[in-house]
């Protein structure tokens, strides 16, 4: 077992006061707060993580987890202020990156 640690970016103004949600193979497993990040434990082995707030998300990113050693990804809002209406609407599944 290891550990899957995920940095959340300090955005400006977007998401600022609310959390993401972080999900594991589906299912949600801890949330991360603006400039924040969580750690929480994983088994080795495929995995699949998406970031979730309201109806909108991230792009699903499968990682693979081999060895004892904990894996880091970060997340943040890929929204500003002239394409928000966008993020929500038309690209919803996009609306946080993650890597």
């Amino acid at each position: 077992m290891t550990k899957i640690i995920v940095r959340r970016a300090n955005a400006l103004w977007q998401d600022r006061v609310r959390k993401y949600s972080i999900l594991l193979d589906g299912k949600e497993v801890a949330a991360v707060s603006n400039g924040s990040e969580v750690a929480f434990d994983v088994e080795t082995g495929q995995h699949e993580v998406q970031m979730k707030i309201d109806w909108c998300t991230s792009r699903k990113l499968e990682i693979d987890v081999p060895t004892a050693e904990p894996l880091t990804l970060e997340c943040g809002p890929n929204a500003s202020p002239f394409t928000a209406l966008l993020y929500i609407s038309l690209w919803k599944n996009d609306y946080i990156w993650l890597r």
